[in-house]
């Protein structure tokens, strides 16, 4: 990652071996950076324990905020809460295919590295913490719905009447019982 991140690299070679706790925030700023984001708009705030007490270091984060999304109903951009939590473990290696390695809650570094970036798993997991079902608390009552599609979509619900060429599958499906 380039210097645009610096701030998501914890500077682990110069501090004490003990419990260290940092704090960021995530806004449009910092997914504008990566290609094919779907974060555009947002405001979460990180916080994060960092155990250098023993190894392999633990690095705990818990990701609290806003984004916003847009409504798998009536497809106005609307806000949506997400909360995450998520365990980094990070271990020395010599091994520079180890280093290079990308795992799931591993991260490899050198004894000579000073810095532990960061960056890619708060954008992974920011990312993985977006609901898969993308709905306002109340449909139609927020500011935020689009009362034109709404009002089009109970118009279909109310209108039960069979479309043509399903008519010709529900005899096929008769015949089969």
């Amino acid at each position: 990652m380039s210097d645009l991140f610096k701030e998501y690299k914890i500077p682990h070679a110069g501090l004490k071996r003990e419990i260290h706790e940092f704090s960021y925030e995530l806004d449009e700023t910092f997914f504008a950076n990566f290609d094919n984001a779907l974060i555009t708009k947002c405001n979460i705030q990180v916080n994060i324990t960092f155990d250098k007490r023993h190894e392999p270091y633990i690095i705990e984060v818990d990701m609290d905020g806003t984004i916003w999304g847009e409504c798998d109903r009536c497809t106005s951009s609307i806000p949506l809460s997400i909360h995450t939590s998520f365990i980094i473990y990070v271990k020395y290696t010599y091994d520079e295919a180890l280093k290079d390695m990308e795992d799931v809650e591993i991260i490899y570094i050198a004894k000579d590295d000073t810095v532990i970036d960061i960056t890619q798993f708060l954008y992974d997991y920011a990312h993985l913490s977006i609901p898969v079902h993308k709905i306002c608390d109340k449909p139609g009552e927020t500011e935020y719905c689009d009362e034109e599609i709404i009002k089009l979509l109970e118009q279909k619900i109310e209108d039960n009447t069979v479309d043509p060429r399903w008519a010709g599958l529900d005899k096929l499906k008769d015949k089969l019982k």
